[in-house]
């Protein structure tokens, strides 16, 4: 039986913490004193119940608060009583509602779990350091110190640590003294802003960092371990300031700290998180090579940081009230870490990025009858890590809101979240809160409009007939496993042309155009939804608007991601995408050849294990790809935009994966030519490192596995992806039992990379399996305090397109659905891999025939 979440909010309201910690590296303890204080509410009773995980409490006291002074109810006369993670306060005389305060001593342990406080650990020259660090997000503030672990618990904080000399210490607001004794130093911080405890943070280690002062007069610093140079800080440094000051300006209303730390942290669970003022991330997200970074890893570091800097008002300055308005936090971030990059790098294109990564990643998973919705109730505290879904609450709530903001308009947008930051400021809010508000700027019903759309799982798809002038729209919710229910949205046509009306709301509706120009809906790709032209004139116009870049390069990435997933529901077949990708060669933006990659990637995994097949695929590769080879060259020039460095990497990816002789060759020029790893062009590297392993010397990958442990982040990610394209099973077994494992050198924030990589390959898939069956008791050990435990399943099902190795899959994950975090993802994971072998058993044939008609 689950256990059902108690709201400890609701009998004790802490107002603040008085916090000191004296945490021992060498013993992996900490010993720590807090003092709460706070008001009882509702009936009086004879306990104060606090949240506590894993902490041994030595002593506590209740102190009680009146008009004429303090009346001690004495520490003797307080029992204690733990009862799973709570700890709760008895006392022989009643509590009556009112200001008291809790003081409470306890020890706790420092965990390699990555959550709580936890070590990390960096080498350079054989000596290892360790670098100590907290991760409260969700509910772990807790394994910390007693408290009461709710986002509604807003509270400030003093914090003081005790540390050994000489180290830097940092938390979430500057240091107000400090104070050395023997071989100690005492760090007391200045009083926080009223927050939730999640968002406490602090670090300690041997650090330094680079420093910029924003325009708005914000110190921001980003920080490192010594052993990184200095001089890999400085992009972050900067980008951070520009984006900080973005926000302040786009929302209208003041970061309200004085400033703002960075820290790349060398082992980290998620890939940042945005402790207010204490901002800490992965290493590879932070640290770039000045004189050779790629334009892709600077991207991705601007788009996270953008992220986790918005996040400093929605989610730190204005909290959800509970975890199932978590999208409240993570679908505006996930909206904002686009809208903030878009305005400080236009050269990027960055709406061009979101269409091809977000929505791709949206419209593979909530196809799905046990998807959760973007809003999810939660009632068992075990699941409530279980809420991040990269694709739904982040990625899919995101896309609701950039349709939401385009539904109003830009202006009635950013004037209802301003008014939203300043009615709930250092406060909390739901949903309702901010569809009232931007309801009354826009004079549109955002509750209604909106509603539907959080509260519903799934998403529709919209069949368009269009005769002339005549237009008739017919909604469905799209599934892959099971039959369209009776779900209905609102569904707005962000079209590009006049209509009578700019929502469906019912089943279906008939409208008469201005003209008999074909309409394209859902223009920007900011609409959640699929569209399914059934005329076959209107499909051709399209196509051809694909090929001659007629329409935005939003919509052709949306076109294609449409024709692909109506080939997945059986609507049409792989075939007729394969048409329209084979048709795209002059195509000039890099985005959109990456929704032509995954067609061709789909091509592939439907036919796998067809010799034939595999030669014709290789030869489409080349073709499609040989003009820009010729065009772009090998090498950046002066000039190239981003695109340019972008999209030549991708056709040399192709040509190489083709098998062309020259790319090949090229390749291992430039890997022979370098006298290290990290002069390989930074862009390239993976791919010339991925040729090396699959067409270079032999046991070339045995160099690779060796540097892998002595090279940065950005280079250890690139190694890994060379190394997954193994094709030897000598070397693949070799490889797998050097990397992972107790013994094995990646870091358990990577190992989920590693096994994903290493299934995605043909070559290796059985192996890695093998792999982690055997090993499944250290994976599940390792990984299941991690936030992306839950997405193994998902993993493993997405490279299954045969009945064979669905028999294996559901051999193996059926007896974990008692695994309470990997539930939903395996019966997900099932819906999937029915659904692939499904499209292989009625489109293979039909692609066999295609790619040999096309190349033979």
């Amino acid at each position: 039986m689950s256990k059902k979440v108690k709201r400890l909010f609701e009998q004790f309201q802490p107002t603040s913490y008085r916090l000191e910690l004296t945490p021992d590296s060498k013993k992996m303890i900490f010993n720590g004193t807090v003092a709460i204080r706070g008001r009882k509410v509702g009936p009086p009773s004879q306990r104060i119940t606090l949240h506590s995980k894993n902490l041994v409490v030595t002593s506590a006291k209740i102190t009680k608060h009146d008009k004429k002074g303090d009346k001690g109810i004495k520490s003797s006369r307080v029992n204690l009583h733990r009862n799973f993670d709570e700890l709760r306060l008895h006392s022989n005389e009643k509590i009556f509602p009112g200001e008291y305060t809790l003081e409470i001593s306890f020890i706790g342990k420092i965990s390699k779990a990555m959550q709580g406080i936890y070590p990390c650990f960096t080498k350079k020259g054989g000596h290892e350091d360790i670098i100590i660090a907290t991760q409260f997000e969700s509910h772990h503030a807790r394994e910390v110190f007693p408290c009461i672990d709710e986002p509604e618990a807003k509270a400030t904080f003093d914090l003081s640590l005790i540390t050994p000399e000489g180290l830097t210490v940092l938390s979430n607001t500057p240091a107000k003294y400090k104070k050395t004794k023997g071989a100690l130093t005492q760090t007391s911080f200045e009083t926080t802003p009223i927050m939730s405890t999640y968002l406490l943070a602090f670090v300690i280690g041997n650090l330094h960092y680079e420093e910029v002062k924003s325009r708005h007069g914000v110190t921001v610093r980003t920080w490192a371990h010594i052993n990184q140079p200095k001089s890999h800080l400085k992009y972050a440094a900067r980008e951070a300031a520009d984006i900080l000051d973005f926000f302040t300006d786009y929302f209208g209303v003041p970061y309200p700290l004085k400033k703002l730390d960075q820290m790349a942290l060398p082992d980290f669970d998620s890939a940042a998180m945005e402790n207010w003022g204490l901002v800490t991330y992965r290493e590879m997200v932070l640290l770039f090579d000045p004189k050779n970074s790629s334009v892709s890893s600077e991207q991705f570091a601007s788009l996270v940081i953008a992220h986790e800097l918005s996040h400093q008002w929605f989610g730190n300055l204005v909290t959800m009230k509970w975890w199932d308005d978590l999208w409240l936090n993570e679908s505006f971030a996930g909206l904002m870490e686009h809208i903030a990059p878009a305005e400080l790098h236009p050269d990027w294109h960055q709406w061009e990025m979101y269409a091809l990564g977000d929505i791709a990643l949206i419209t593979s998973r909530d196809v799905y009858k046990d998807i959760q919705p973007v809003g999810v109730d939660v009632d068992d505290p075990d699941l409530i890590e279980t809420l991040f879904d990269p694709a739904i609450v982040y990625a899919k709530g995101a896309r609701l809101i950039k349709m939401l903001r385009e539904y109003i308009g830009e202006e009635a947008f950013r004037k209802g979240l301003r008014a939203y930051f300043i009615q709930h400021d250092h406060a909390n809010a739901t949903r309702h809160d901010l569809w009232r508000v931007l309801g009354k700027v826009s004079e549109k019903n955002i509750e209604s409009f909106m509603t539907p759309w959080l509260t519903q799982p799934g998403m529709p798809v919209l069949h368009v007939s269009q005769n002339g002038k005549s237009l008739k729209v017919v909604q469905e919710r799209f599934l892959l496993d099971g039959q369209a229910d009776s779900t209905l949205w609102p569904i707005p046509f962000l079209a590009n042309q006049q209509t009578e009306t700019d929502m469906l709301s019912n089943k279906s509706m008939n409208l008469v155009l201005p003209d008999e120009k074909f309409i394209l809906l859902n223009q920007n790709a900011s609409g959640q939804y699929l569209t399914h032209y059934t005329e076959p004139e209107h499909r051709a116009y399209l196509a051809n608007a694909l090929a001659n870049q007629a329409i935005s390069t939003e919509a052709r990435i949306n076109i294609l991601n449409d024709i692909y997933m109506l080939a997945r529901h059986g609507d049409s077949s792989l075939v007729d995408a394969l048409v329209v990708v084979s048709q795209l060669s002059d195509e000039p933006r890099d985005s959109v050849w990456g929704m032509m990659v995954r067609t061709i990637a789909s091509a592939s995994q439907l036919t796998e294990g067809n010799e034939q097949s595999e030669k014709d695929i290789k030869k489409l590769k080349v073709k499609l790809a040989e003009d820009w080879y010729k065009k772009l060259g090998r090498n950046n020039k002066t000039g190239d935009d981003p695109n340019d460095k972008l999209l030549r990497h991708t056709v040399i990816a192709l040509m190489i994966g083709g098998e062309n002789e020259d790319s090949i060759k090229r390749a291992m020029a430039q890997y022979k030519k370098s006298k290290s790893l990290k002069e390989l062009p930074a862009e390239l590297r993976a791919t010339i490192l991925g040729a090396v392993v699959r067409y270079g010397p032999k046991n070339e990958w045995q160099k690779l596995l060796n540097a892998y442990e002595h090279e940065s982040p950005e280079l250890q990610q690139d190694i890994c992806t060379a190394l997954s394209l193994a094709k030897d099973p000598i070397a693949v077994k070799a490889i797998l039992k050097k990397a992972l494992g107790p013994k094995g050198f990646v870091r358990p924030q990577d190992v989920m990379r590693w096994l994903a990589l290493f299934l995605r390959n043909k070559y290796s898939r059985a192996i890695a399996w093998e792999y982690m069956e055997k090993n499944w008791n250290w994976l599940e050990e390792t990984l299941s305090a991690s936030k992306s435990f839950d997405y193994l399943p998902t993993y493993c099902a997405s490279v299954i397109s045969t009945e064979k190795w669905a028999k294996k899959y559901k051999e193996f994950f059926v007896s974990k659905k008692q695994i309470k975090a990997l539930s939903r993802n395996i019966a997900i994971g099932i819906a999937d891999i029915n659904a692939r072998v499904a499209w292989r058993k009625r489109d293979e044939a039909n692609i066999k025939q295609w790619l040999n008609n096309k190349t033979g």
